[in-house]
């Protein structure tokens, strides 16, 4: 996923970079892509980590097994994963907007050079972000059996 980025940004040196890198453009745009960043990056960290407990129970009667529980903890992070994934790829989608709007490749550059080390992390599937994820699915005290698979 993190690769389609520098990818992108070497397809558009193509179409946007006359001569050489070009002109810095006004302002406001690095500022635009700055701010959407910040944004990204407020938002993952305020709600992109935040999930309901685990309930051990299905229907409220039944005893759930520690699999079916793991499966529906590993389930909710990748899905966490793609959304905090997506927020951070806006970043860059905005800079690819904007570059096209002030015709400057330096915005798809700020674009990636703020948005790659946002994905990293905030959306890297590592043993921070699930750690991160474990603690709020285990909030009831419900383990989420996240833990079992990260390496110490």
């Amino acid at each position: 996923m993190a690769s389609a980025m520098p990818v992108i940004t070497v397809v558009l040196w193509f179409v946007l970079a006359t001569d050489g890198i070009g002109d810095f453009p006004a302002s406001w745009a690095p500022l635009v892509v700055l701010a959407a960043a910040v944004g990204a990056y407020s938002v993952c960290e305020l709600v992109g980590f935040r999930a309901a407990p685990l309930d051990g129970s299905l229907a409220g009667s039944t005893a759930r097994s520690a699999a079916e529980v793991e499966a529906e903890s590993w389930r909710r992070f990748t899905t966490s994963t793609f959304t905090r994934f997506a927020v951070c790829e806006a970043v860059f989608l905005v800079s690819v907007a904007l570059a096209f709007v002030v015709e400057s490749f330096w915005v798809v550059l700020i674009g990636l050079v703020l948005a790659l080390p946002l994905f990293f992390l905030e959306a890297w599937p590592g043993v921070r972000n699930q750690r991160r994820f474990a603690a709020a699915l285990e909030s009831r005290g419900m383990p989420s059996y996240l833990g079992g698979r990260l390496q110490d």
